[in-house]
């Protein structure tokens, strides 16, 4: 190496880091250029020939649809100018056939390693929408192809992996929030709930400005509703549910889904309160219990206090209050009612034991009771 050509390598590496990474543009007319950067415009010249050369065979061949002849040049160039801006070109050119040719795993996969050898690579929001692409012809059901010609199986849960690839790739990226979203409608559609709520709620929490976060708060409350299986069962999902239905309500008042989700507010607070009218009910009816009915229509009746739940609720509570006994049922009729319990039935039975044992003595009729002895062997009574 000639003593100018040394200098000019060193002038290249010492201002690299300063530069703009050159930029590879195609026209048809020109082919491949490589555009600003010192990178570019103090690579060897041969080299640089060789690879612009192949380059274009490869472009040729692609806008031929020769896909086999393309890809073998973009291989070539990968292999024979690694930390190339040619090869970093080269990946994304791959990764752009492999998806024409429905490979959607090596389409990823090519488009994966940009980032990964070529940080500074200035295409890269073309890289996250080709990741993105992959991720979409999934999502609609396209079958993918082994090797480019033979029909194979879809694997409709790649795309959840891949929906989640591209938000870590790029989370202010404008696919960032559109990426969890999709990611939520389609683990819907294939019936993957929990996949679905956690692209939507880590959508609604780091992307509380997108326009999407409303229909992600409306998507997380359908599917939360949808396990509601009555006031007979347990209400954790009507809870969730409700709250972002509430959510919803109170963040976005003007949205065109706000008063039909105000209606899924009232009808929930119903069912929760329905929950705790039919425990009230049964203390009362089946148990005889009118401390334990009475602590659950009270809650029925503050959950929703002008529902139906609530106005039932306060008719049950009427009898309670006024030590109205329950009426009897068959059971009732051949065992005998359910012996009516009281405040003792509630006391742990330690309490019960007699405070003699704890070091009391019980007192007389009209007399104080003393506590427990003193060192001395006296009571604190004076």
């Amino acid at each position: 190496m000639t003593v100018s050509a040394r200098i000019l390598a060193l002038a290249a590496l010492a201002l690299a880091p300063l530069a703009a990474r050159a930029e590879l543009v195609w026209t048809p007319e020109e082919g491949w250029q490589a555009r600003g950067g010192l990178i570019a415009d103090l690579a060897a010249e041969p080299e640089r020939k060789t690879a612009l050369d192949l380059m274009n065979k490869a472009r040729a061949a692609q806008e031929e649809e020769s896909w086999y002849s393309a890809l073998t040049y973009y291989n070539e160039v990968i292999d024979d100018f690694p930390g190339s801006d040619y090869e970093a070109e080269a990946l994304y050119q791959k990764g752009v056939i492999h998806l024409r040719r429905s490979q959607f795993e090596r389409a990823f996969k090519d488009f994966a390693a940009i980032p990964e050898r070529h940080p500074e690579y200035p295409g890269f929001d073309r890289v996250i929408e080709g990741q993105y692409a992959v991720a979409m012809a999934i999502r609609r059901g396209e079958r993918p192809w082994l090797w480019g010609w033979i029909p194979w199986f879809k694997d409709n849960e790649k795309a959840l992996e891949f929906f989640d690839k591209v938000n870590a790739a790029a989370p202010y990226g404008p696919m960032a929030d559109w990426s969890l979203y999709e990611k939520g409608e389609w683990a819907r559609e294939i019936d993957k709930e929990e996949d679905a709520i956690d692209g939507y709620e880590r959508l609604v929490y780091r992307y509380p400005d997108s326009f999407l976060t409303p229909k992600a708060y409306v998507a997380m409350a359908e599917l939360y509703a949808g396990r509601v299986m009555g006031p007979h069962w347990d209400q954790g999902s009507t809870r969730d549910a409700l709250n972002y239905y509430r959510d919803f309500v109170d963040l976005f008042p003007k949205d065109p889904q706000a008063p039909a989700a105000q209606q899924k507010v009232l009808e929930l607070r119903d069912t929760l309160a329905r929950n705790r009218l039919e425990l009230g009910k049964f203390y009362y009816y089946r148990r005889n219990n009118g401390r334990a009915a009475a602590i659950f229509l009270n809650e029925a009746v503050n959950v929703a206090p002008d529902s139906a739940a609530a106005k039932e609720a306060q008719e049950v509570l009427a009898l309670v209050r006024a030590d109205e006994p329950p009426p009897r049922n068959l059971l009732d009729w051949i065992f005998g009612r359910y012996p009516k319990s009281d405040a003792g039935d509630f006391v742990d039975a330690q309490s019960q034991q007699n405070l003699e044992s704890m070091g009391f003595r019980e007192a007389a009729d009209g007399e104080r009771a003393s506590g427990p002895k003193n060192a001395a062997g006296f009571g604190d009574d004076k």
